[in-house]
């Protein structure tokens, strides 16, 4: 099984993020797990306080990926990037680098939004870097700018961002993207009531058999 961590870029961390980030982040991570899970990867989320998460600082995934929207840089006219952390702070540098350049080759001219090279401390350096283990490969990927006029507009195409996203991490690991797997429905646990109601049902059932135990023998010892 290959197991995916996605991080949608800032979201639960108040006032954080470029306007309206926070709401598109989440809402390309939610689709984007969708889109994986139906190719048969395993997909873990998580938001900004992932360091405090051990499902993702414990665990070895196949990539983590940081989704953002909110590079900026003067006269880009709309664009984005991926990009991967220094080596000192990646055990999986080589991956890591394979994956990035994966995204950077295929997603931008898929989703039309332009790609402009960037490295800065703000990936090479982003925080959550150190928190994962060292097979875990590290990606961050801007997938465009929010407060653009022209990418704001394709961000909005929530499938369109979220199956080109999905292609590159299909490729990526030699996954067919149009090979799509039947999810089984995830079964609600039971809330503490569901619990105490099924138990009581089990107890009517078993009191109705002891019942009707003592009323066999009790028509045997009639009958003798």
């Amino acid at each position: 099984m290959i197991r995916i961590a996605l991080q949608s870029g800032h979201w639960g961390k108040a006032g954080s993020g470029a306007p309206n980030e926070q709401a598109t982040n989440k809402r390309i991570t939610d689709r984007l797990s969708a889109v994986l899970r139906e190719r048969g990867f395993e997909v873990y989320q998580t938001d900004w306080y992932g360091y405090n998460d051990t499902k993702v600082t414990k665990i070895d995934y196949s990539l983590f990926l940081a989704l953002h929207c909110d590079m900026d840089y003067p006269n880009d006219n709309g664009s984005g990037f991926s990009d991967y952390p220094d080596a000192d702070l990646d055990g999986s540098n080589i991956e890591s680098k394979r994956i990035s350049k994966i995204i950077n080759e295929n997603y931008f001219s898929e989703v039309g939004i332009n790609y402009v090279s960037h490295s800065n401390p703000n990936t090479k350096r982003y925080y959550m870097w150190q928190y994962l283990t060292s097979k875990t490969p590290c990606v961050l990927l801007e997938m465009g700018q929010s407060i653009d006029p022209h990418d704001s507009v394709l961000l909005a195409n929530t499938d369109l961002i979220a199956n080109g996203i999905g292609r590159c991490i299909c490729k990526a690991f030699n996954v067919p993207f149009d090979v799509v797997v039947p999810v089984p429905p995830v079964e609600p646990e039971p809330t503490p009531c569901q619990k105490e109601l099924e138990y009581q049902k089990g107890e009517v059932a078993r009191l109705l058999l002891v019942i009707e135990s003592i009323k066999t023998d009790f028509e045997d010892k009639l009958a003798q």
